[in-house]
């Protein structure tokens, strides 16, 4: 639990031996000892120690104290203190890891009684604490070896970790140096090609004044060994003389990802596959009338309700055509083409279109 604030900001504590609080003199230093965990101010402790051990002057703690066990706190509140040193002292000695366990459910239980143990340490009851400390001095002496192992395990990560570190700490500053060295070099051949383009002007030959200005632009980009290539081969030589300038200086950058190329236009979306629901046996015209269909025609129930006389048309010349090439007694024999889940989709299908010259499946 953290310590109450007063008003002004100033923490609310005071040393056992001399009264002196914070709030009063904000320059005083508290430290504590981690045999008890009770804060006094740093010449209290001087006071009271420098001679030898004594015993603590807090009400009712009995623990002798010596004045090299003394520090300051680096948590503002000695409760969080104590919970760290508790767990820097448990983690010492349970180091095991993953790698010395058969499966990771035992690494999880393992891991699960630490914890419990550390709570038993840190909030549990006098006896838990005792029992908890009981528990962890057993498991110290009984796995000493492998905790000296783990230990030295850990140290050699750490020195490793710590070299690694330094090196890339050197390369990073190898790089910083070599980039100031190239710079500095760039910008004194810049100022040597400057004076030497001034002075083929003054003495009227501007042939040799591009020379010193193309190669600073070729290291800066790195292309001397490409243009020192070509100037010892004949062959590349003789075609970089056929081209322009701006050919031959033309630069190339190596290792760029190749640009996704836009996707080829596709047509609008066909669910049904590019399957044709056209009937083959007869071709559907609209404005089909029949005698029985012009009384419906004016009825104004069948009108108002939206149906479609085409539809009905469309209906009843499948219904008449469907069994057009339909032989019953081969179908018993060797049995239908089309199973039962296509004649559905075909069904879906027509009725989907709703076209007027389409045919409807009923």
């Amino acid at each position: 639990m953290a310590r109450p604030l007063d008003p002004l900001g100033f923490e609310d504590e005071m040393c056992p031996v001399c009264k002196s609080r914070k709030y009063l003199n904000p320059d005083i230093v508290f430290v504590f000892n981690p045999e008890c965990y009770h804060s006094m101010c740093l010449n209290c402790a001087n006071r009271l120690f420098n001679d030898g051990p004594n015993q603590c002057p807090h009400a009712g703690c009995n623990k002798t104290l010596r004045r090299k066990g003394f520090r300051s706190a680096f948590f503002g509140d000695l409760a969080v203190e104590r919970e760290v040193d508790i767990r820097r002292r448990v983690a010492a000695v349970f180091n095991q890891v993953e790698d010395d366990f058969e499966t990771l459910q035992d690494y999880n239980n393992y891991l699960q009684m630490v914890e419990d143990l550390t709570f038993e340490l840190v909030n549990g009851t006098d006896e838990r604490r005792r029992q908890a400390e009981a528990q962890l001095q057993a498991w110290e002496a009984e796995h000493r070896a492998d905790i000296e192992r783990n230990k030295k395990a850990g140290r050699e990560a750490d020195e490793i970790s710590r070299k690694r570190l330094a090196a890339e700490r050197d390369a990073a500053r190898q790089r910083r140096i070599e980039a100031i060295k190239e710079a500095e070099a760039e910008k004194r051949e810049r100022m040597r090609s400057r004076e030497m383009e001034l002075d083929n002007l003054a003495k009227g030959t501007t042939t040799m004044a591009a020379e010193p200005a193309t190669k600073v632009q070729l290291k800066r980009r790195g292309q001397m060994n490409r243009v020192a290539e070509a100037a010892s081969n004949p062959t590349v030589a003789a075609t970089g003389m056929g081209m322009g300038a701006s050919e031959v200086e033309r630069l190339s950058i190596r290792g760029l990802k190749e640009k996704p190329k836009a996707p080829a236009p596709q047509g609008p979306y066909d669910p049904f596959g590019g399957m044709d629901f056209a009937p083959s046996r007869y071709k559907l015209h609209g404005g089909l009338s029949h005698p029985l269909m012009e009384k419906y025609r004016l009825d104004r129930q069948h009108v108002a309700g939206g149906y479609s006389f085409d539809d009905f048309a469309a209906r009843a010349l499948y219904e008449a055509f469907a069994g057009l090439g339909v032989f019953v007694e081969d179908e018993k024999e060797t049995g239908s083409d089309i199973g039962l889940s296509q004649e559905t989709s075909m069904a879906a299908g027509i009725a989907a279109v709703g076209d007027a010259d389409r045919m409807d499946l009923d």
